[in-house]
């Protein structure tokens, strides 16, 4: 989903910046995707995906505090959908984005399409 596709960059810009940092800043292989999206209200977490042999380091908390962090500089809504697509149990993932400040939303109350959300702070 894209949320605004400035050519310019002048809104996600920046996020493809975040995205080669904290790729950079991993173990070779440890970041398997990152793809962020965003627009002035909301960023848009696609997919964060590390490497079943570094699951369980933290590399995957330092990676969404960055992204988290970056959002609330700009005071934007992260928002995300939770799921076991690539082998993650639901229920370690869904405590892993609770600590971080998520939270379910009810259909009718979304943004996007996603089905949780971190407000900015």
């Amino acid at each position: 989903m894209a949320l605004n596709p400035y050519s310019d960059g002048s809104v996600s810009g920046w996020t493809e910046e975040v995205t080669r940092e904290l790729k950079r800043s991993m173990p070779p292989g440890c970041l398997l995707s990152l793809c962020l999206d965003a627009d002035d209200t909301v960023l848009e977490l696609q997919i964060l995906r590390v490497s079943i042999v570094y699951r369980g380091q933290g590399h995957a908390s330092r990676v969404l505090a960055r992204v988290c962090a970056e959002a609330d500089a700009r005071g934007l809504i992260v928002v995300c959908t939770p799921t076991d697509e690539f082998g993650a149990d639901m229920d370690r993932l869904t405590d892993f984005y609770q600590r971080a400040g998520f939270a379910p939303v009810v259909p009718e109350s979304r943004l996007t399409k996603h089905s949780w959300q971190r407000l900015p702070r």
